[in-house]
C-alpha cells in the first residue's frame, strides 16, 4: 500500500489533489487521512479536485471511507481514512459495448428513458407483450394427440 497521504485543516486541497493524482498514476490506490471536520472537509474536497485532473485521461476516481484508531503523542484519537481507487468502467452484458451506458438517451427509438416512464407503465408494456402472445391460435394443424 502506498503513503498515507495525511490531511489537515489548513491543507491545500488543489496541492493535496495533486500529490493525490500522482499517487493514484504511480500506485493505482492512495490514501488520505484526516482527523476533525474540517481537515475531513479538505479531504473530500481534494479528492473531488483530483477527480477533475484525473478526468480527461479518462479515469474516475471512487472513495470508501473508514474509521480507524491512531495514536498521535501518546494520545488516541479516531481518524477518519479514505481509500481512493480508480472506478472500473461499466460493461453492459447485452451487446451495446460501444454506448454510453450512463446516458439518459433512449434505448430504442421513440422510446422514453428509463427515468421517463411513470411508475408502473414498463410494466403494464409487458403485460401487454405476453398477452397478445399468449394464450397461442388454436390451429388445427399445430396440435399433437399423443
Amino acid at each position: 500500500m502506498a503513503e498515507i497521504l495525511k490531511v489537515s485543516s489548513t491543507s491545500d486541497p488543489s496541492a493535496t489533489a495533486g500529490a493525490l493524482a500522482n499517487t493514484i498514476r504511480e500506485e493505482g490506490i492512495a490514501e488520505l487521512q484526516a482527523i476533525g471536520p474540517k481537515a475531513v472537509n479538505q479531504a473530500v474536497k481534494a479528492i473531488t479536485i483530483a477527480r477533475g485532473y484525473m478526468a480527461p485521461s479518462g479515469v474516475d476516481l471512487i472513495f470508501v471511507p473508514s474509521f480507524v484508531d491512531v495514536q498521535i503523542d501518546d494520545e488516541n484519537k479516531t481518524a477518519m481514512r479514505m481509500e481512493v481507487r480508480t472506478r472500473l468502467p461499466f460493461k453492459p452484458t447485452k451487446g451495446k459495448e460501444e454506448e454510453d451506458t450512463n446516458s439518459n438517451e433512449p434505448d430504442r427509438e421513440g422510446e422514453p428513458a428509463a427515468e421517463e416512464l411513470a411508475e408502473g407503465e414498463e410494466a403494464e408494456e409487458e403485460e401487454e407483450e405476453i398477452e397478445e402472445d399468449y394464450p397461442p391460435e388454436d390451429d388445427e394443424e399445430d396440435i399433437l394427440d399423443i
